[in-house]
């Protein structure tokens, strides 16, 4: 196999042309797909017919064929060479422990709508038999790994197939609602308070419903934080109710939906950015295709019908005046404006929608939304592909401009300072009470009651518990030695009293369990200790991709990184916060300057794509069984039970598949099989991707009880005010240092605020 330097440099070669963000995306997928021709030649080919051969299949193909033969034909792909393949070993062994890396762009696209998969796996009878023995685990056959394989491959079609499904179901409201508008049979030009319900909310793969008799009120002017655990059904709740399958929405009601993972028609797949958000405006679309078929009409018309013509001028007429109310032709000024806010780069807008990675593709899908300006926006993690900057910029969007204080926001965010900043009320979701609740504060506010009401809940059970023991003493012995009529009495009134105690422990056993929900285990990183000196130390480094004419990615770099480092690196994606971090691991070779590495450090790299590389048939036990097999022994899986549990992976979860298990759940399985090698320096890139606010907070306080270094990129504004000591910002060919991350913040509304005016 070539290295990852061989990689890029072929990349570069053969794709010259391409810009040199594309080029590393590129050179990161195609590391994974060198074992299957067909998967290769998609991802390369993707990028290559526009960008490089005019729309062309065969050249792009022949292009992918070019690169498939000079990664297989060079930089290991021949047979025998002992001590190529010493070497090749020799490079592992040194290579930084990496999770998560490399998610190729075909991959990416199949793992669309994991809550419905994980639904699907919980569904099913799912058995993982495992207990412990001298014998060890062996790995599964040939036959049956076929097998697992073959009904991942299914179910990820399935959940394709279900997302194509909800985003025709979504265009079809759309159209609907902008036709009813159109034609004047819309309820109110105002939109008016929305009741909806009671109403079921089913689970998408079977099982127990996630909401019953759910009721839900939203107001004009009001932004929603839909907040709860994993896995209890906030995705599916504005997926349903965007597509009206709950709530019973007026489908005159205009409503639009972004979720984690953007699926697209066919139609879209081959628009630009700006096409995309452009026609997010479905009235504007319906009012054009109606002007030009009103305008070939009249052009077409070849005397008589009058009447009719006289008719269709009318309507030809009252068509242009809606267009020119609505700035019809301002329209591509305004989404440029949108793209450029939320940090889409110039040199990106001129691709296709399907030549862009997952990041890309949510920007373009929230901007539209935006765009659109529906009486309803739904958006599900918008801040996950994000920096900090667009964050910033989405959160102000949201509760500063006059659009939205007609209209009705719900978000779902891990971001907790971004619900702070965004949104007015709460919408909890209680997975134990299947239970909708509504709160009049931020989610700051709901967390400071919640955690209240669990301190009342938690010291009227330790007073009954201590009454519940007097009350037994005192029965323990009361007959013992006999008694009076009246002390008999009295002991009857005692077990009556202790009964009625027990009777309102049962009562609040549901309210006790509901507000435990959101308790979070605790999460230990395990570490390899402080080492003396530098882990790694960057001396005036900089880096150009190979074949690149533009200038330097980043110069002068100067960084010295110990066993008590914090660091966090800022700055808009594509500017070189993750090149960064491979010159630190190694994986890249600096242009110039040096980087030098503690050669008794270990290092673990844990990347955003980390969860979604458990594969869903295998269980948390049996992922890490495989990756550190040991001697095999029981007292090894004693080991890696032991080290999973102090992950908050407990002994029941250990033996789940993983496709039944939370995204956050997963993450912490990733998250064990890091630190098991109990590394010196822990690199975490977008780590809170998949977990949920409470999740977050553990992964927090982890990482500041690390006995190691950590680099962290991240754009959760909540984690890195917890975790960095130190904050970087990377762009515009500089690493430059803040003083923190607060006067940073500072900096960047200051610079917002400006630009608003």
């Amino acid at each position: 196999m070539p290295t990852p330097e061989e990689t890029l440099a072929a990349c570069a070669e053969v794709l010259a042309g391409l810009d040199a963000d594309t080029i590393e995306y590129v050179a990161g997928g195609v590391e994974d797909a060198l074992d299957e021709f067909n998967e290769f030649e998609d991802l390369v080919a993707g990028f290559a017919r526009d960008e490089l051969c005019g729309g062309d299949d065969a050249r792009a193909s022949a292009l992918a064929r070019e690169l498939w033969e000079k990664l297989k034909g060079g930089g290991g792909g021949g047979g025998g060479g002992g001590d190529a393949a010493s070497a090749a070993a020799a490079a592992e062994k040194r290579a930084p422990i990496s999770l998560g890396g490399g998610v190729s762009k075909l991959e990416a696209r199949t793992m669309r709508d994991t809550e419905a998969l994980r639904s699907q796996f919980a569904a099913q009878e799912i058995t993982y038999d495992h207990a412990p023995s001298e014998g060890g685990a062996a790995g599964a056959s040939a036959k049956e790994r076929a097998r697992a394989e073959q009904k991942q491959r299914y179910l990820a079609a399935e959940a394709a197939a279900q997302a194509a499904e909800l985003a025709a179901e979504l265009e079809a409201a759309r159209t609907r609602a902008a036709r009813l508008r159109l034609s004047g049979d819309a309820t109110g030009s105002r939109l008016a308070t929305i009741e909806l319900g009671p109403f079921t909310l089913p689970n998408p793969g079977g099982g127990a419903d996630l909401l019953e008799s759910a009721s839900l009120t939203l107001a004009p002017g009001h932004r929603y934080g839909l907040i709860g655990r994993n896995g209890k059904g906030k995705s599916t709740l504005l997926k349903f109710l965007a597509s009206r399958r709950v709530g019973g929405l007026d489908p005159s009601t205009s409503v639009h939906y972004v979720s984690q993972e953007v699926s697209l028609t066919e139609a879209q797949e081959g628009s630009k950015p700006m096409d995309l958000v452009v026609e997010a405006d479905v009235e504007r679309r319906l009012l054009l295709a109606e002007a030009k078929t009103l305008e070939d009409k009249a052009s077409s018309r070849s005397g008589g019908g009058e009447d009719d013509a006289s008719e269709d001028q009318k309507r030809l007429a009252d068509v242009h005046e809606r267009l020119l109310q609505c700035d019809a032709d301002g329209a591509p000024g305004r989404a440029a404006a949108l793209l450029h806010a939320l940090g889409f780069p110039e040199h990106l807008s001129g691709r296709e929608m399907r030549a862009l990675s997952g990041g890309w593709r949510v920007r373009a899908a929230l901007a539209a939304a935006l765009f659109a300006k529906p009486d309803v926006l739904l958006l599900d993690e918008p801040t996950n592909h994000l920096s900090i900057a667009a964050v910033l910029w989405l959160s102000r969007e949201l509760s500063a401009s006059p659009t939205w204080r007609t209209r009705v926001v719900v978000v779902v965010s891990h971001d907790r300072h971004f619900l702070d900043a965004a949104t007015t009320d709460s919408l909890h979701i209680s997975g134990v009470a299947k239970r909708l609740t509504a709160h009049r504060m931020n989610y700051s506010a709901w967390a400071d009651k919640r955690e209240e009401q669990q301190r009342a809940l938690r010291k009227r059970v330790a007073t009954r518990e201590e009454k519940k023991e007097k009350l037994a003493a005192y029965a323990g012995h009361g007959f013992k030695y006999g008694g009076s009529s009246s002390q008999i009495n009295m002991m009857t009134r005692k077990a009556n009293e202790a009964a009625k105690l027990d009777e309102e422990a049962a009562a609040e056993a549901r309210e006790l369990a509901d507000l435990s929900e959101d308790a979070e285990l605790p999460l230990t990183l395990a570490a390899g200790g402080e080492l003396r000196g530098p882990i790694a130390t960057l001396e005036s480094v900089a880096f150009k991709y190979p074949g690149a004419t533009n200038t330097e990615l980043f110069a002068d770099v100067d960084m010295s990184l110990d066993s008590a480092s914090r660091v966090c690196l800022l700055g808009e994606n594509g500017d070189g916060k993750t090149t960064l971090v491979k010159v630190m691991l190694g994986v890249l070779a600096p242009t110039r300057g040096k980087v030098t590495t503690n050669p008794g450090a270990r290092i673990a790299l844990v990347n955003q794509h980390h969860a979604d590389q458990l594969e869903y048939d295998k269980t948390p036990l049996a992922f890490m069984l495989e990756k550190f097999p040991g001697d095999g022994s029981a007292t090894r899986e004693r080991e890696l039970r032991s080290h999973l549990a102090s992950c908050g992976v407990d002994a029941a979860q250990q033996l789940v598949p993983a496709g039944a298990l939370s995204g956050g759940q997963r993450s912490r399985v990733a998250l064990a099989a890091t630190s098991y090698s109990r590394p010196h320096l822990l690199i975490l890139d977008e780590p809170t991707n998949n977990l949920d606010l409470e999740a977050v907070a553990a992964l927090a306080d982890a990482v500041e009880n690390f006995r190691g270094g950590v680099v962290l990129v991240s754009h959760d504004q909540y984690f890195v005010r917890r975790v960095a000591r130190e904050v970087y910002v990377v762009g515009k060919g500089r690493v430059r240092r803040e003083e923190s991350f607060d006067s940073y913040r500072a900096a960047m509304e200051k610079k917002l605020a400006a630009a608003s005016k």
